[in-house]
């Protein structure tokens, strides 16, 4: 029996029928933002591809709102409307899609944590299973993050680091020791969705955290402004990952250029749904990276940034 994936290869090699056959694209993630980013900047590079939402691409997309536990539960909802390729945002995505269906090709959107040493692939230039994507080392940003926040704040000597509910907790030693490199102490909070909010600044504010760095967590992105606004009226200097949360009220982000990374994740899944296995695919790696200065925000909160921290930022937002 022609197994379902080879009929849609077959469809897909053929430029008419690929314009009449529905291919099917599930999307799982932690925060309603990569949703809404996808759609923004990967749905129009795939129907650059040939897949047209609506004509011949349908989107099951779910997100968890940052509640760890609904992952699995999703990635289930996602797996009955049997698509042929799933956009996993975050590793942890990534493993439940793979739990239920080993077979199901994944294309990662993105890899926080090594894919390799989290078992996801043999290796980054040829993962020889199922999984490939777009990877951007999380953890790494996170200590580039910390380290940018010490430089803006070379007085602070407590700096509390905000972690996804998926964060790995073996982490937390590493971004630990990068803190005691830097001469100061972390405090590391967890939390999940807008309602786990209000008790971890709480933490924080308990704990004499004198600035804040919130880690990668979709979750964290989609709801940016409230977390800006707390740590605003707590009085902590933030940094956060990406463009949009320095626009939303982060005094800085670091991070990669979202755009660009969400137009790769289309072109692998265009690769896939034209039946290349995700296993001959190379992971991509981020390479550009970007620091935006919120420097109203710096005023706000009666911070005067180094001029390093200046000199080094892509874009300051007056």
């Amino acid at each position: 029996m022609i197994g379902r994936r080879v009929l849609l290869a077959l469809a897909l090699s053929h430029p008419a029928a690929a314009q009449s056959r529905l291919a099917r694209l599930g999307l799982l993630s932690s925060g309603q933002i990569s949703i809404e980013q996808f759609r923004q900047w990967g749905l129009p590079e795939l129907a650059r591809e040939g897949f047209i939402e609506g004509r011949t691409l349908s989107l099951i997309a779910r997100s968890s709102e940052g509640d760890a536990a609904r992952i699995p539960l999703l990635a289930r909802e996602i797996l009955a409307a049997r698509p042929d390729v799933v956009v996993a945002v975050s590793n942890p995505a990534a493993h439940a899609i793979r739990a239920l269906d080993p077979a199901m090709p994944i294309v990662m959107g993105f890899a926080g944590t090594d894919p390799v040493a989290d078992g996801l692939a043999i290796s980054l230039a040829r993962p020889g299973g199922t999984v490939t994507g777009v990877v951007m080392l999380a953890e790494e940003l996170d200590v580039k993050r910390l380290e940018l926040m010490r430089t803006a704040l070379p007085g602070a000597r407590r700096i509390g680091f905000l972690a996804g509910a998926t964060f790995v907790p073996a982490r937390v030693p590493a971004i630990e020791a990068a803190a005691r490199r830097f001469g100061v102490e972390l405090l590391a909070v967890r939390a999940g969705g807008p309602e786990t909010h209000a008790a971890a600044f709480a933490a924080l504010r308990d704990g004499g955290a004198e600035a804040l760095v919130i880690a990668s967590f979709p979750a964290f992105s989609s709801h940016a402004a409230g977390l800006a606004e707390r740590a605003r009226a707590a009085g902590l200097p933030t940094i956060c990952e990406w463009r949009s949360m320095a626009e939303a009220g982060c005094m800085l982000s670091h991070g990669p250029g979202n755009e660009e990374l969400r137009r790769q994740v289309a072109r692998q899944v265009a690769r896939v749904l034209r039946g290349q296995p995700p296993g001959e695919i190379p992971m991509v790696q981020a390479e550009r990276f970007e620091t935006v200065v919120n420097l109203r925000i710096a005023r706000e909160l009666g911070v005067e940034l180094p001029p390093l921290v200046l000199a080094a930022a892509q874009e300051v937002i007056e």
